[in-house]
Formats: structure tokens, C-alpha cells, sequence
């Protein structure tokens, strides 16, 4: 179940899993939370959703990893081998794809360190 906020106007202005103070129980099949959540109510399928989100939900992911790196909550090195490889190979193409961080500065926070420094 949903639950939605609206303004004044009667427009949804925020979704929450569980139920808030202002809240009205809603549908995720309901036009307004598809509108909400940008999402095509006419040729609106679940999985196509949640295929075409991936790409957005791995890149959350990295950057989550890289912010855990940072705080030396984790070291790149913790990772398995496989995710170290996919994990550089997807941060490299994302830089080279990217000219404002080819003038980024050096201390800008990365997984691309030696371990050894941290």
C-alpha cells in the first residue's frame, strides 16, 4: 500500500511505503502516482520499468561505493575480484565518457587508489 501526500492544489507531492501524518492511502496502478513517478500510464509495464531503471539503479550503486571508499567504511579491495573488474571497468568508461572530470582534482573521491594510501 501507498500512501500520498498532496498540496494544496490537490496534486501528489510525495509516496511513502508506510502511513504519514496528511496521508491518503492510494494505488501504484492510480494515473496521478504514475504521473508522479514520470512514468507512462498507457504503456506502463512493471518490467520494463525495472529494466530501463537499472542502468540508473547501478550507477546509485557506484556512487554509493564510492562514498563508502571514501569514508574508509570499505576498502575497494574488499570487493570480490569480479566486482573490482566490472567496478573499474564501468568507472573508466564513465570518465572517458565524461570531459568535466578529466579537470576534476585529484582529490576528488574515487575507487581508482591504492588501498596501501588509505
Amino acid at each position: 500500500m501507498l500512501y500520498a501526500i498532496r498540496n494544496e492544489s490537490g496534486r501528489i507531492v510525495s509516496l511513502s511505503e508506510t502511513p504519514q501524518q496528511d496521508a491518503k492511502p492510494v494505488s501504484i496502478k492510480d494515473a496521478e502516482v504514475l504521473e508522479f513517478l514520470s512514468i507512462d500510464n498507457d504503456g506502463f509495464s512493471a518490467t520494463e520499468f525495472l529494466e530501463k531503471s537499472d542502468t540508473g539503479v547501478a550507477r546509485i550503486l557506484e556512487d554509493l561505493i564510492d562514498v563508502l571508499i571514501s569514508k574508509n567504511q570499505i576498502l575497494f579491495t574488499d570487493l570480490p575480484e569480479m566486482a573490482q573488474k566490472k567496478l573499474l571497468g564501468r568507472k573508466l568508461a564513465r570518465n572517458y565518457n565524461s570531459p568535466e572530470k578529466e579537470s576534476a582534482p585529484e582529490s576528488q573521491s574515487t575507487f581508482l587508489i591504492d588501498d596501501d594510501t588509505i
